[in-house]
């Protein structure tokens, strides 16, 4: 499955150091299948640090995940 990242500059890994605590679901690296919610982000951010704002698109496989140290959040419906 594709997922998204809008942020304001293009993520070539995910580093959970550079990610900022105290988020909803606390430090985390936060990805959509919706691609307008994060083009939506990253319109946010870019304002903030002053330019249009990336989309990142990564390839998400579930088991991949299973042995991680991550944990994993999934909602199934829009709320």
């Amino acid at each position: 499955m594709i997922v998204y990242h809008g942020s304001n500059i293009k993520i070539e890994n995910i580093d959970l150091k550079k990610c900022r605590p105290h988020r909803d679901f606390g430090r985390g690296f936060y990805v959509t299948k919706f691609r307008k919610h994060a083009e939506k982000m990253a319109k946010i951010i870019g304002r903030k640090y002053k330019n249009e704002g990336i989309i990142t698109e990564f390839e998400y496989s579930e088991n991949a995940f299973t042995q991680s140290i991550c944990k994993i959040r999934h909602f199934n419906n829009y709320n």
